[in-house]
């Protein structure tokens, strides 16, 4: 029974810190001048409304 939870909390934890990390690179910019990637479509979603 305590695996289960463990393994619910943990998924939890990095289903969290991955949905975090989407919205800061959705926000932020490259550090290439010359050339920057287009982002992907499915990204647009985690981007902040201005």
């Amino acid at each position: 029974m305590r695996e289960k939870n463990l393994s619910k909390q943990t998924a939890k934890v990095v289903a969290g810190t991955l949905n975090k990390m989407l919205k800061v690179d959705a926000n932020s910019t490259s550090c290439l001048v010359v050339y920057q990637p287009k982002a992907p479509k499915g990204l647009e979603r985690f981007k902040n409304e201005k």
